[in-house]
């Protein structure tokens, strides 16, 4: 008995991470098909956009901690294929910026 409780449990913490990933996935999907791509077609060398710009544009409500870490993600860089130039602003917070070399 206490091995299913143990294994039910076990699912569901499993299922609570899919989510998280999955949203923080959107978030960079998002980031990059809104900002870095649109730049790297204008033949830009560097972007910048803050928190503000993802969670307003995505329509997130009460995701700033989610927006900023999902961004200062290694993974998001790896995605993305950028390097990131400079971070600016609080850890978790609208005004948090990214600059970016694409």
């Amino acid at each position: 008995m206490w091995k299913l409780f143990r294994m039910l449990f076990k699912k569901s913490e499993i299922k609570l991470d899919e989510k998280k990933r999955s949203q923080a996935d959107e978030i960079r999907k998002y980031a990059k098909t809104t900002f870095i791509t649109p730049a790297r077609q204008k033949g830009e060398k560097r972007i910048s956009f803050s928190a503000s710009d993802v969670h307003k544009g995505m329509r997130l409500n009460n995701r700033m901690p989610l927006v900023c870490g999902s961004i200062d993600a290694k993974k998001f860089l790896e995605f993305a294929r950028v390097e990131l130039i400079r971070r600016e602003g609080p850890k978790h917070g609208a005004n948090a910026k990214w600059t970016f070399k694409v």
